[in-house]
Protein backbone atom coordinates (compact mmCIF):
# COMPACT_ATOMS: atom_id res chain seq x y z
CA UNK A 1 0.00 0.00 0.00
CA UNK A 2 1.33 3.42 -0.87
CA UNK A 3 2.68 5.45 2.04
CA UNK A 4 0.99 8.55 0.60
CA UNK A 5 -2.48 6.99 0.53
CA UNK A 6 -4.90 9.12 2.49
CA UNK A 7 -2.54 12.05 2.96
CA UNK A 8 -4.07 15.50 2.51
CA UNK A 9 -3.76 17.10 -0.90
CA UNK A 10 -4.91 20.62 -1.59
CA UNK A 11 -7.27 20.83 1.38
CA UNK A 12 -6.51 21.52 5.02
CA UNK A 13 -2.82 21.12 5.91
CA UNK A 14 -1.72 18.78 8.67
CA UNK A 15 -1.15 20.80 11.82
CA UNK A 16 -0.71 17.98 14.32
CA UNK A 17 1.04 14.61 14.27
CA UNK A 18 -0.05 12.25 17.06
CA UNK A 19 1.91 9.05 17.54
CA UNK A 20 1.90 6.04 19.80
CA UNK A 21 5.31 5.02 21.12
CA UNK A 22 5.96 1.28 21.56
CA UNK A 23 5.83 -0.67 18.32
CA UNK A 24 5.18 2.50 16.34
CA UNK A 25 8.24 4.71 16.81
CA UNK A 26 10.03 2.75 19.56
CA UNK A 27 11.37 -0.76 19.06
CA UNK A 28 11.64 -3.66 21.48
CA UNK A 29 14.93 -2.16 22.64
CA UNK A 30 13.05 1.06 23.50
CA UNK A 31 15.07 2.95 20.89
CA UNK A 32 14.00 5.41 18.21
CA UNK A 33 15.42 4.70 14.77
CA UNK A 34 17.55 7.60 13.44
CA UNK A 35 15.38 8.12 10.35
CA UNK A 36 12.31 8.47 12.55
CA UNK A 37 14.02 11.05 14.75
CA UNK A 38 15.02 13.04 11.66
CA UNK A 39 11.50 12.92 10.23
CA UNK A 40 9.88 14.05 13.47
CA UNK A 41 12.30 16.94 13.82
CA UNK A 42 11.77 17.93 10.19
CA UNK A 43 8.01 18.06 10.78
CA UNK A 44 8.51 20.23 13.85
CA UNK A 45 10.81 22.52 11.86
CA UNK A 46 7.93 22.98 9.38
CA UNK A 47 5.71 24.16 12.24
CA UNK A 48 3.76 20.92 12.66
CA UNK A 49 2.90 20.17 16.29
CA UNK A 50 3.95 16.69 17.47
CA UNK A 51 2.36 14.97 20.47
CA UNK A 52 2.99 11.44 21.69
CA UNK A 53 -0.03 9.45 22.89
CA UNK A 54 1.01 6.37 24.83
CA UNK A 55 -0.13 3.72 27.25
CA UNK A 56 3.06 4.29 29.22
CA UNK A 57 2.86 6.04 32.58
CA UNK A 58 4.42 9.47 32.85
CA UNK A 59 7.36 8.13 34.85
CA UNK A 60 8.52 6.01 31.92
CA UNK A 61 9.22 8.55 29.20
CA UNK A 62 13.01 8.60 29.30
CA UNK A 63 13.38 7.67 25.59
CA UNK A 64 11.61 10.91 24.65
CA UNK A 65 13.97 12.98 26.78
CA UNK A 66 17.19 11.11 26.12
CA UNK A 67 16.88 10.21 22.42
CA UNK A 68 14.55 12.79 20.93
CA UNK A 69 15.09 15.76 23.22
CA UNK A 70 11.31 16.11 23.36
CA UNK A 71 10.16 18.67 25.92
CA UNK A 72 6.50 19.06 25.06
CA UNK A 73 3.28 17.62 26.39
CA UNK A 74 2.73 13.84 26.35
CA UNK A 75 -0.65 12.12 26.64
CA UNK A 76 0.05 9.15 28.91
CA UNK A 77 -1.66 6.08 30.36
CA UNK A 78 -4.06 5.65 27.43
CA UNK A 79 -5.31 9.22 27.73
CA UNK A 80 -5.67 9.38 31.51
CA UNK A 81 -2.83 11.87 32.05
CA UNK A 82 -1.69 14.92 30.12
CA UNK A 83 1.87 15.52 31.26
CA UNK A 84 4.23 18.44 30.62
CA UNK A 85 7.58 16.71 30.13
CA UNK A 86 9.71 19.84 30.50
CA UNK A 87 8.01 21.19 33.61
CA UNK A 88 7.43 17.72 35.13
CA UNK A 89 3.82 18.71 35.83
CA UNK A 90 0.53 16.88 35.35
CA UNK A 91 -1.60 19.25 33.29
CA UNK A 92 -4.82 17.19 33.42
CA UNK A 93 -5.88 13.79 34.67
CA UNK A 94 -8.91 11.51 34.30
CA UNK A 95 -9.06 9.34 37.42
CA UNK A 96 -11.56 6.92 38.97
CA UNK A 97 -11.92 5.79 42.61
CA UNK A 98 -10.10 2.69 43.80
CA UNK A 99 -13.36 1.29 45.20
CA UNK A 100 -14.59 0.85 41.60
CA UNK A 101 -11.51 -1.25 40.87
CA UNK A 102 -11.95 -3.29 44.06
CA UNK A 103 -15.47 -4.38 43.04
CA UNK A 104 -14.20 -5.51 39.64
CA UNK A 105 -11.18 -7.18 41.23
CA UNK A 106 -13.42 -9.52 43.23
CA UNK A 107 -15.39 -10.51 40.13
CA UNK A 108 -12.29 -11.12 38.03
CA UNK A 109 -10.64 -13.17 40.78
CA UNK A 110 -13.76 -15.33 41.06
CA UNK A 111 -13.91 -15.99 37.33
CA UNK A 112 -10.15 -16.22 36.75
CA UNK A 113 -8.41 -17.54 39.90
CA UNK A 114 -4.74 -16.63 40.08
CA UNK A 115 -5.18 -13.25 38.44
CA UNK A 116 -2.77 -10.61 39.73
CA UNK A 117 -3.64 -6.92 39.92
CA UNK A 118 -1.85 -3.58 39.77
CA UNK A 119 -3.02 -0.02 40.21
CA UNK A 120 -1.41 3.03 38.65
CA UNK A 121 -1.77 6.32 40.53
CA UNK A 122 -0.28 9.77 40.02
CA UNK A 123 2.11 8.95 42.86
CA UNK A 124 3.31 5.59 41.55
CA UNK A 125 2.30 1.99 41.00
CA UNK A 126 0.92 -0.57 43.47
CA UNK A 127 1.18 -4.27 42.62
CA UNK A 128 0.18 -7.64 44.03
CA UNK A 129 2.98 -9.79 45.34
CA UNK A 130 4.19 -11.92 42.44
CA UNK A 131 3.60 -9.30 39.75
CA UNK A 132 6.47 -9.82 37.32
CA UNK A 133 9.41 -7.48 37.68
CA UNK A 134 9.88 -7.60 33.91
CA UNK A 135 6.48 -6.00 33.25
CA UNK A 136 6.66 -2.43 31.93
CA UNK A 137 4.50 -1.22 34.84
CA UNK A 138 7.26 -2.24 37.23
CA UNK A 139 9.55 0.67 36.39
CA UNK A 140 9.68 3.11 39.28
CA UNK A 141 9.91 1.20 42.59
CA UNK A 142 6.43 -0.36 42.89
CA UNK A 143 4.74 -0.71 46.24
CA UNK A 144 4.08 -4.40 46.74
CA UNK A 145 1.20 -5.92 48.67
CA UNK A 146 -2.58 -6.44 48.61
CA UNK A 147 -4.14 -3.41 46.95
CA UNK A 148 -6.92 -3.02 49.50
CA UNK A 149 -4.35 -2.71 52.26
CA UNK A 150 -2.23 -0.19 50.37
CA UNK A 151 -4.90 2.00 48.76
CA UNK A 152 -7.87 3.76 50.40
CA UNK A 153 -11.10 3.26 48.48
CA UNK A 154 -11.32 6.95 47.62
CA UNK A 155 -7.83 7.02 46.07
CA UNK A 156 -7.81 8.21 42.46
CA UNK A 157 -6.55 5.63 39.99
CA UNK A 158 -5.04 6.37 36.61
CA UNK A 159 -5.16 2.77 35.46
CA UNK A 160 -6.13 -0.61 36.88
CA UNK A 161 -4.47 -3.74 35.47
CA UNK A 162 -5.15 -7.44 35.62
CA UNK A 163 -3.03 -10.29 34.29
CA UNK A 164 -3.05 -14.06 34.37
CA UNK A 165 0.17 -15.49 33.01
CA UNK A 166 -1.31 -18.91 32.15
CA UNK A 167 -4.25 -17.46 30.18
CA UNK A 168 -4.66 -17.09 26.44
CA UNK A 169 -4.25 -13.32 25.85
CA UNK A 170 -7.19 -13.02 23.45
CA UNK A 171 -9.60 -15.10 25.53
CA UNK A 172 -8.61 -13.35 28.75
CA UNK A 173 -9.09 -9.90 27.24
CA UNK A 174 -12.45 -10.85 25.75
CA UNK A 175 -13.66 -12.28 29.06
CA UNK A 176 -12.67 -9.24 31.10
CA UNK A 177 -14.10 -6.87 28.52
CA UNK A 178 -17.49 -8.53 28.87
CA UNK A 179 -17.22 -8.56 32.65
CA UNK A 180 -16.27 -4.90 33.01
CA UNK A 181 -18.45 -3.51 30.21
CA UNK A 182 -20.06 -0.17 31.04
CA UNK A 183 -18.13 0.39 34.26
CA UNK A 184 -14.56 1.12 33.16
CA UNK A 185 -12.82 1.45 29.81
CA UNK A 186 -10.95 -1.70 28.81
CA UNK A 187 -8.06 -2.10 26.40
CA UNK A 188 -4.67 -3.75 25.97
CA UNK A 189 -1.40 -2.62 24.48
CA UNK A 190 0.72 -5.80 24.52
CA UNK A 191 -0.73 -8.31 22.06
CA UNK A 192 1.18 -11.35 23.29
CA UNK A 193 0.53 -10.82 27.01
CA UNK A 194 -2.59 -11.75 29.03
CA UNK A 195 -2.59 -8.22 30.44
CA UNK A 196 -5.76 -6.10 30.52
CA UNK A 197 -5.72 -2.35 31.17
CA UNK A 198 -8.72 -0.51 32.61
CA UNK A 199 -9.33 3.22 32.97
CA UNK A 200 -12.02 5.76 33.64
CA UNK A 201 -15.34 4.95 31.96
CA UNK A 202 -15.35 6.25 28.39
CA UNK A 203 -11.64 7.04 28.41
CA UNK A 204 -9.64 6.50 25.22
CA UNK A 205 -6.54 8.00 23.69
CA UNK A 206 -8.84 9.64 21.15
CA UNK A 207 -10.97 11.40 23.74
CA UNK A 208 -8.00 13.14 25.32
CA UNK A 209 -6.32 13.85 21.98
CA UNK A 210 -9.51 15.40 20.61
CA UNK A 211 -9.69 17.76 23.59
CA UNK A 212 -5.98 18.56 23.34
CA UNK A 213 -6.28 19.37 19.64
CA UNK A 214 -9.47 21.43 20.06
CA UNK A 215 -7.77 23.60 22.67
CA UNK A 216 -5.27 24.51 19.95
CA UNK A 217 -7.88 25.12 17.27
CA UNK A 218 -7.07 21.87 15.47
CA UNK A 219 -9.75 19.54 14.11
CA UNK A 220 -9.52 15.84 13.14
CA UNK A 221 -9.14 16.76 9.45
CA UNK A 222 -5.80 18.40 10.36
CA UNK A 223 -4.40 15.43 12.31
CA UNK A 224 -2.03 12.70 11.14
CA UNK A 225 -1.91 9.78 13.62
CA UNK A 226 0.06 6.54 13.98
CA UNK A 227 -0.45 3.44 16.13
CA UNK A 228 -0.32 -0.33 16.16
CA UNK A 229 -2.48 -1.78 18.95
CA UNK A 230 -6.13 -1.90 20.04
CA UNK A 231 -5.59 0.98 22.48
CA UNK A 232 -4.77 3.13 19.41
CA UNK A 233 -7.83 2.25 17.37
CA UNK A 234 -10.15 5.08 18.41
CA UNK A 235 -7.36 7.60 17.86
CA UNK A 236 -6.58 6.25 14.38
CA UNK A 237 -10.21 6.36 13.27
CA UNK A 238 -10.84 9.80 14.83
CA UNK A 239 -7.94 11.41 12.95
CA UNK A 240 -8.70 12.07 9.29
CA UNK A 241 -5.26 10.71 8.42
CA UNK A 242 -4.84 7.74 10.75
CA UNK A 243 -2.26 5.08 9.87
CA UNK A 244 -2.02 1.63 11.43
CA UNK A 245 1.45 0.13 11.35
CA UNK A 246 1.53 -2.70 8.80
CA UNK A 247 3.04 -5.02 11.43
CA UNK A 248 0.52 -3.99 14.07
CA UNK A 249 -2.43 -5.89 15.53
CA UNK A 250 -4.39 -7.47 12.62
CA UNK A 251 -7.75 -6.20 13.90
CA UNK A 252 -6.39 -2.64 14.02
CA UNK A 253 -4.92 -2.87 10.53
CA UNK A 254 -8.23 -4.13 9.17
CA UNK A 255 -10.36 -1.55 10.98
CA UNK A 256 -8.23 1.45 9.99
CA UNK A 257 -7.78 0.40 6.38
CA UNK A 258 -4.74 2.62 5.86
CA UNK A 259 -1.25 1.42 6.74
CA UNK A 260 2.23 2.76 7.19
CA UNK A 261 5.13 0.39 6.44
CA UNK A 262 6.34 -1.72 9.38
CA UNK A 263 8.41 -0.26 12.20
CA UNK A 264 11.54 -2.03 10.94
CA UNK A 265 11.14 -0.17 7.64
CA UNK A 266 10.83 3.24 9.36
CA UNK A 267 7.14 3.34 8.51
CA UNK A 268 6.28 6.51 10.42
CA UNK A 269 9.27 8.28 8.93
CA UNK A 270 8.24 7.25 5.42
CA UNK A 271 4.76 8.72 5.81
CA UNK A 272 6.02 11.96 7.37
CA UNK A 273 8.62 12.34 4.64
CA UNK A 274 5.94 11.85 2.00
CA UNK A 275 3.80 14.49 3.70
CA UNK A 276 6.65 17.01 3.81
CA UNK A 277 7.52 16.37 0.16
CA UNK A 278 3.98 17.37 -0.75
CA UNK A 279 4.54 20.68 0.97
Amino acid sequence: MSTTLGLPGDGEPVKLIASDLDGTVLGHDFRFRPRTVDAIRAAQDRGIHVVFVTGRPMRWLDPLRDQLGHEGVVICSNGAVVYDLAADVVVESSLFPARDAFAIMDEVAARHPGTLFAAETLEGVFVDRGWSRTDRMEVGAPRVGPLRERLPGQSGLVKFLAKLDAADPHDYFRSLTALVAGRLSVTHSVAAAPLVEMGQRGLTKARTLEQYAAERGIGPHQVLAFGDMPNDLEMLTWAAHGFAMADGHPAVVEAVGRTAPPFEEDGVAQVIEALLRRG
